[in-house]
């Protein structure tokens, strides 16, 4: 019976770490999502008009979030695709950021499959922003 759970549980670890790997990197690449790092987005960026969206919570966008963002959490992004259509001119770049890169990337994909492009989603996400010691604001936004 233990090499039974164990085969059980390395299969399950597999799926998962596939999971992971589809989610993060095959998927948005697939859908054409562009990965930057923080520093190609402030150099590329700082003239080039854009959109910032945080996928993050609302508590986590509200306890420090990158001046200018739009809080548009993973979760409703799906709902949201007709007002980001009305909002976002076409010219515009989508650029997505949350914790560390991960929930972006999904959203970003999903963004990307809609028809929304360029789609680019920041790798290292806030934990990279927090880390070089950018600017945050921590009132909600408008």
């Amino acid at each position: 019976m233990t090499d039974m759970a164990g085969i059980i549980l390395t299969g399950l670890a597999a799926v998962f770490v596939a999971w992971i790997v589809w989610m993060r990197w095959l998927a948005p690449k697939i859908a054409g999502v562009r990965t930057i790092s923080l520093d190609k987005y402030r150099q590329h960026f700082k003239k080039e008009k854009h959109v910032l969206i945080d996928v993050r919570s609302e508590s986590e966008y509200a306890a420090g979030h990158i001046p200018r963002a739009r809080n548009i959490p993973l979760d409703t992004i799906a709902r949201e695709l007709d007002d980001i259509r009305k909002q976002v001119p076409d010219d515009r770049a989508l650029v997505l950021i949350c914790a560390t890169g991960n929930r972006s990337a999904v959203a970003a994909t999903a963004l990307a499959r809609a028809g929304f492009s360029p789609v680019y989603n920041i790798s290292g996400g806030m934990t990279a922003w927090k880390s070089a010691g950018l600017a945050l604001q921590q009132e909600k936004q408008p």
